[in-house]
């Protein structure tokens, strides 16, 4: 067993290759590193020229592991679209805790502007619109705050401190010395909790084009198909994007990513295009009408149409249970042994399989992505965009738009702001209309956090515990909240034996939702500086 640092002397390339070289070697990594490696410095350069570059073995990228990756000052519409790879891990310039009210160094507001939009008669608008945006951000981010302090004043509040809960007025300095923390802590974590409430709610007024910056660390395969990707998007930001993705790179890990732009690359760069292009004739050729369905909306499960989806959804979880821990039976039998048990023997048996569960983290195992669900969702952009994270399960969303409308938040009314939301909301709605007949794509810089979007998300009942068990936790955003709680409502009235065991989802509705966390934070800082 041995590990080693990426450094100048020991890169990327020299790591995966090294890794790769398992499948067709008897030497260990420690003979490897010796024999073939050190030696060579271009060892790892030379092994992906011939395997993954002559060969085209795939899996070999994987081996080079996090190579790391910045995307700055993309749009919020870019960022969505490279977020939504599967096997990658990212991080983003958060809308909930960063305002967004900086200027760039030339005076403007952090919006991207399209190529094709800048060009074309809509240009003006466009960016008096944006800037109307922004400045209706910036000025009202102060009254919002204020507003949220108002109506929970720190005087008004419980706080939360391990075991303990105790007012701020109760708060002492025996409180201090017995809780391990200060006043002045308490009143940075309301501070902080009252701005990210009201960071929640303004992002409302944010625009697609919002300018953003999204980290990425993944393996070389995963480059290579968010890549191509990019580079046969319609999007011109996402083609040029793509492009300087590549070149930086290939300065780091050149032979992984060369494919990219070779002949099979272009020739994948047109398969996509002829592809999508072809679906979305045809898709436009069929008229569909809606139901008007809500959201969110369970429209497949495991044993729907049976007389008993509970009694499907517990046999099959049972089933692969037995078939993990049994010997020498197949699948089908193990179903079948379930089935045939009772209520009260399955629901014993799940129980043993759950375990004791001390917190949220402490998830079924497999035996549950045996039962699934389909949901449709409609909800906030800003909705989505904190869920897509969750990319196990099966995620698809429509093109952003203004056809599902808006909400007007009561907490505009409240700070009266209400009629500036909708007169700006009417002019993104007029814009959109105007720039979709002829930019499809690219109308969708304009709508804003706040109009709805549509998107379907399959999911087995282990994820279900993770996302809702996550999403529902006071700290989460109020909107993600109850739209989760909305879902594990659904499930349990179809698969009680499924959210039986699910114990850390929060139904409660809290304004200072950040309050607790805010306070853990503190907790932690206090016990780093002690040590």
């Amino acid at each position: 067993m041995f590990a080693w640092k990426i450094g100048d002397s020991f890169t990327p390339e020299q790591a995966g290759a090294l890794l790769s070289r398992y499948s067709r070697t008897s030497f260990t990594g420690r003979e490897l590193l010796l024999k073939e490696f050190l030696p060579n410095s271009n060892r790892g350069r030379e092994f992906f020229e011939s395997w993954l570059v002559d060969y085209g073995d795939d899996s070999i990228q994987e081996m080079a592991g996090g190579i790391p990756a910045s995307c700055e000052f993309i749009s919020n519409l870019l960022a969505k679209v490279i977020e939504d790879g599967r096997f990658a891990s990212y991080i983003e310039k958060s809308t909930r805790y960063v305002a967004f009210d900086k200027k760039l160094p030339d005076g403007s507001y952090m919006f991207y502007k399209d190529k094709e939009i800048m060009e074309s008669r809509f240009a003006d608008e466009y960016i008096e619109l944006m800037n109307g945006l922004f400045d209706s951000y910036s000025k009202h981010m102060g009254e919002m705050v204020k507003y949220i302090g108002d109506m929970n004043p720190l005087e008004e509040q419980k706080f939360r401190i391990g075991d303990a809960s105790i007012g701020y007025t109760e708060f002492d300095s025996k409180s201090e010395e017995r809780l391990g923390i200060s006043a002045k802590d308490l009143q940075r974590a309301y501070a902080n909790s009252v701005k990210a409430n009201a960071l929640d709610l303004m992002r409302d007024y944010l625009p697609m084009a919002t300018l953003t910056h999204v980290g990425i660390s993944t393996n070389a395969r995963a480059y290579e198909a968010l890549m191509l990707k990019l580079l046969a998007s319609e999007l011109s930001e996402a083609r040029h994007v793509g492009n300087r993705l590549y070149e930086e790179l290939y300065k780091v890990v050149p032979s992984l990513v060369k494919r990219v732009r070779d002949v099979h690359g272009k020739e994948f760069i047109s398969f996509l295009h002829a592809r999508d292009s072809s679906i979305s004739e045809a898709v436009a050729k069929i008229n569909i009408s809606s139901n008007g369905r809500g959201s969110p909306s369970l429209i497949d499960y495991t044993g729907i149409g049976t007389t008993s989806p509970d009694q499907k959804a517990s046999a099959n979880v049972v089933g692969a249970v037995l078939y993990r821990f049994g010997h020498g039976i197949s699948l089908s039998d193990a179903i079948a042994a379930a089935e045939k048990m009772d209520n009260a023997q399955r629901e014993a048996m799940i129980s043993k399989y759950v375990g004791i569960r001390k917190n949220r983290r402490h998830r079924p195992g497999r035996a549950f992505e045996n039962v699934e669900y389909l949901f449709d969702f409609i909800g906030r952009i800003g909705i989505y965009r904190d869920l897509q994270r969750h990319r196990v399960g099966t995620q698809e969303r429509q093109n952003f738009t203004v056809d599902y409308g808006y909400d007007t938040r009561k907490e505009y009314e409240s700070i009266g702001v209400a009629e500036d939301y909708r007169s700006k909301m009417s002019g993104i709605i007029d814009l959109y209309g105007k720039l979709r007949d002829k930019f499809p794509m690219q109308a969708q810089y304009v709508v804003t956090f706040g109009f709805k979007t549509r998107w379907y998300y399959r999911m087995n009942a282990r994820e279900l515990y993770h996302m809702v068990e996550l999403r529902t936790t006071p700290s989460g955003h109020p909107d993600y909240r109850r739209l989760m709680q909305d879902s594990f409502k659904m499930v349990a009235a179809v698969h009680p034996s499924m959210t039986k065991y699910m114990s850390f989802v929060d139904m409660s509705d809290k304004q200072l939702g950040r309050l607790g966390a805010e306070i853990r934070i503190a907790q932690k800082h206090n016990a780093l500086k002690s040590a």
